[in-house]
């Protein structure tokens, strides 16, 4: 966005206390140049502004004379004077901390006598809204709004295929949402306009993965195992390939291998062979993760469903790195407070 000064032709005087000064005369025209005439010489400045945003510009400007530093001022429209903003040797000056939709006048002067050589005005855009998924799961999908006005009216739009959208709901003296008329290995998106005083300004889309609720075996899942990511040897398999990955990597906290923000996991076959297959694990403590399939538990060491193992009624097992190990683990990482609990719900992402 660029937005050009208009031209005035009049004289210079003194407008507030110090050296600053306004222009009087013929209204403004439509241009790009600022013209000084004076009764000796014609002074030729640009000054525009551009990359104008919510809360930042870019003033740039150019003239027929060479000045050694400039001067920059901000209109203050409570005491109707231009103020000290900042001054710079260079031909253009980033603005920052601007409030949104809101008109501003900056004023380039001399650094040396405080001339003044050009004034630009120009409007910061009004929010945009950011729209978030704070969770997807089987039950809904919670989205929240941020970069929004005091009391500001939201409404929200769902697609199933991202270019038809239709209005699912409009919300006002809040910033969140839950849409619970979701179906299983959906894919939706989402955007929202809000609207208000100020112009309406739309969302970037969002996309919400709805995930397969499945069937949870006999065993509560209380205990959490762990095996070394090292012992998974085999450099042609995917299970090395993925644990060994550039974007898998150690959590200092629990010393469990993650990409992203999924735990990397092995899990029965009942559940799933594909490797990097992505899931939601939820606790009776009310705490769900984020995992990923990194190995599978062998089925002679699973139940006939191949849902846990035998031996310990686990049916998670993390991949761990040996010397990242918490103390107090002992062989069980629902002794961790975010790991507790029973295993209530296991989704399946299939997208």
């Amino acid at each position: 966005m660029s937005v050009g000064t208009p031209v005035y032709a009049g004289s210079l005087h003194q407008d507030y206390t110090g050296a600053k000064t306004a222009i009087t005369g013929e209204a403004p025209l439509t241009q790009n140049t600022f013209d000084i005439i004076k009764p000796e010489s014609k002074s030729v400045f640009n000054i525009k502004a551009e990359n104008v945003g919510e809360t930042q510009a870019k003033i740039k400007w150019s003239g027929d004379k060479i000045y050694l530093g400039y001067n920059i001022y901000m209109f203050n429209p409570v005491t109707h004077n231009f103020e000290e903003y900042a001054t710079t040797n260079r031909t253009d000056i980033a603005i920052q901390n601007l409030q949104s939709d809101t008109t501003y006048k900056i004023m380039v002067s001399s650094g040396i006598n405080d001339e003044t050589l050009g004034i630009v005005s120009f409007k910061t855009a009004s929010l945009k809204p950011q729209l978030e998924v704070i969770d997807a799961s089987a039950d809904g999908v919670e989205l929240a709004v941020k970069n929004t006005y005091d009391k500001a009216k939201f409404a929200v739009y769902r697609s199933d295929d991202g270019e038809h959208f239709d209005k699912i709901d409009v919300i006002k003296g809040t910033t969140s949402f839950v849409d619970t008329d979701v179906k299983e290995n959906e894919q939706y998106q989402y955007k929202t306009k809000m609207i208000s005083a100020h112009k309406d300004r739309v969302s970037d889309i969002v996309t919400a993965d709805i995930p397969e609720n499945m069937e949870l075996p006999d065993v509560s899942g209380a205990t959490k195992t762990y095996a070394y990511y090292t012992a998974v040897t085999a450099k042609g398999s995917p299970q090395y390939a993925l644990l060994n990955s550039e974007e898998c990597y150690t959590d200092e906290e629990t010393g469990i291998r993650m990409i992203g923000d999924y735990y990397c996991v092995a899990l029965g076959s009942f559940y799933g062979s594909t490797i990097g297959t992505r899931y939601r694990i939820t606790f009776s403590t009310g705490n769900s993760i984020k995992v990923i399939l990194c190995d599978q538990k062998s089925n002679k060491h699973t139940d006939s469903n191949h849902q846990y193992a035998v031996k310990n009624s686990d049916i998670m097992e993390f991949y761990v790195e040996k010397e990242k190990i918490p103390s107090g683990i002992i062989g069980n990482y629902g002794n961790l407070e975010q790991f507790s609990g029973d295993i209530v719900k296991i989704e399946r992402y299939s997208l």
